[in-house]
């Protein structure tokens, strides 16, 4: 009789992203229930870049980066840690404060652009609220009749007005166009919550409604409603939009500006403005951004809710929006996703209380006084990257049982990674399986495969067949990489197995 020969099916790389919604037995193939420190692309997953020490010295808790740009265009960047302001411009070791005396360092903040310059205004919901010219650093003079300047705690620029709100409050504050200095005028919102509570944060949408897009004010409440404005002037001529339930927001950094769309944190998903609000709540987690990880969001508001450090950021250059989420005082992981194609991933390994974006790279701050610049060479700090990533599972055609033989994964590298591969059977995700790394080398030995190389510009592609055992219905290639220097890419992923029909 001849001996039964093996069939091969190829398959692309998890670009379809992380996947925490599909059942396992019906995961689109270039989903992945496991994407950690993998980033998809259009083409291919890559090891995310690394992490590098910026500066340090700041003697606590980084609890907010504050990103500043004159209008000559140099940037500054400064870090909040206790009671002080560091300025951390030129990196190393941070010198003396620069604003010291204050209360907590979970500030708030955005910078004005008015005749006289550019300013930032901070508030923090217990000290004098500060400003910034880009040389000095000084109290805020707002004041008005019923307002209490130190609880101020958000602050947002609408239509080229500043506009502010206390803690535990439902009413708003805005300044004149163009100014950092005032009396303020109130907005008073209280009549319009109708599940009560108070202003988390407010953000600016450009909505679209058929005679071209248009800034709308977006105040979001601590119970999930959003109350939407449109219009030029507070004073004569907004409107109301309506009032949305959204679920509720994660803390105080919840709303990032993507674009022309807004995108809120909260308890039921990242939504973005421009589908969210058409949608009954009920089915507002389909026009999420984050539907396909809802679930795993979901569990990770019910673990750390509480915990300080939600935030999102856009990071332009690396065609990401991270998302980070905090996982204890001093650890956390990122909800990541690639803002070309809105995949997902998840990174661990940077454990960021705060983010920021200065000079258009992204730099998080630590608990140990540390602030480190994200997406740059391909260690964090000195120590390794590692990457995870468990492909769909597939039956590959026929539920029949199957002898699995092989695994080949095809990477493009410009060095020369560590990998693991495993197989996963019948829906068993085994985190016990041993992490054994081969050095994937050109002509060199992966496990029991010999790998061929192809040269292209400065970096090689590597592929050999694995050998792999196990039987079963349905299999999923597991796929471990610590860099070892280098940031590979994962291309494709082809599976030996002889159907149980053969056997």
């Amino acid at each position: 009789m001849a001996k039964p020969s093996g069939r091969v099916v190829t398959m692309p790389p998890p670009v379809g992203g992380w996947d925490a919604l599909s059942a396992l037995a019906d995961m689109p193939i270039e989903n992945a229930p496991r994407l950690d420190n993998w980033f998809p692309q259009t083409d291919r997953v890559t090891l995310r870049r690394g992490s590098a020490l910026f500066a340090s010295g700041l003697g606590g808790s980084v609890d907010t980066l504050i990103p500043y740009v004159g209008v000559d265009g140099a940037q500054q960047l400064f870090g909040a840690v206790s009671g002080d302001i560091y300025d951390a411009t030129a990196g190393g070791t941070v010198g003396a404060p620069v604003v010291s005396g204050m209360t907590n360092a979970r500030w708030q903040f955005v910078q004005a652009n008015t005749a006289g310059g550019n300013f930032l205004f901070l508030c923090n919901g217990e000290d004098t609220p500060q400003q910034f010219d880009g040389t000095s650093w000084t109290d805020s003079t707002v004041a008005a009749v019923g307002l209490t300047a130190t609880n101020l705690i958000w602050c947002n620029v609408h239509n080229r007005r500043l506009w502010f709100g206390e803690k535990d409050s439902l009413v708003a504050w805005y300044l004149p166009v163009n100014s950092i200095t005032g009396t303020p005028t109130l907005f008073d919102l209280s009549g319009f919550a109708s599940l009560g509570g108070y202003i988390m944060a407010m953000g600016t949408w450009a909505l679209d409604s058929g005679g071209g897009p248009r800034e709308t004010a977006v105040f979001i409440t601590s119970q999930g409603e959003a109350i939407v404005y449109s219009g030029t002037d507070p004073d004569s001529d907004w409107t109301l939009q309506g009032t949305f339930r959204i679920g509720r927001p994660m803390g105080r950094r919840c709303v990032v500006k993507a674009a022309s769309d807004l995108i809120v944190i909260t308890e039921d998903g990242f939504l973005p403005f421009s589908t969210a609000l058409s949608l009954d709540r009920s089915q507002r987690d389909r026009a999420a951004l984050s539907y396909q990880i809802n679930r795993a969001l979901n569990e990770a508001v019910q673990r750390y809710s509480g915990n300080f450090g939600w935030q999102p950021l856009i990071y332009p250059r690396g065609t990401m929006i991270i998302f980070n989420i905090p996982t204890g005082a001093a650890s956390a992981q990122q909800f990541v996703f690639n803002t070309i194609t809105a995949k997902p991933c998840r990174f661990t390994g940077l454990n960021a209380r705060a983010w920021g974006l200065f000079d258009d790279n992204p730099y998080f701050g630590t608990a140990n006084g540390r602030i480190y610049r994200f997406d740059t060479g391909s260690t964090d700090d000195g120590r390794v990257i590692v990457a995870d990533a468990i492909q769909a599972f597939s039956y590959y055609s026929t539920p029949a049982t199957k002898a699995f033989k092989m695994a080949d994964v095809l990477l493009e590298s410009d060095g020369n990674p560590n990998a693991a591969v495993n197989l996963c059977l019948d829906f068993q995700m085994l985190d016990g399986q041993p992490w054994t790394p081969q050095t994937v080398q050109g002509g060199g030995i992966w496990g029991e495969a010999v790998f061929g190389e192809a040269v292209f510009g400065g970096t090689k592609v590597y592929r050999g067949w694995r050998g792999l055992t196990g039987l079963g219905k349905s299999a999923a290639v597991r796929v471990r990489i610590n860099g070892n220097g280098a940031t590979p890419s994962w291309l494709s992923t082809s599976v030996m197995y002889v159907p149980g029909g053969m056997l």
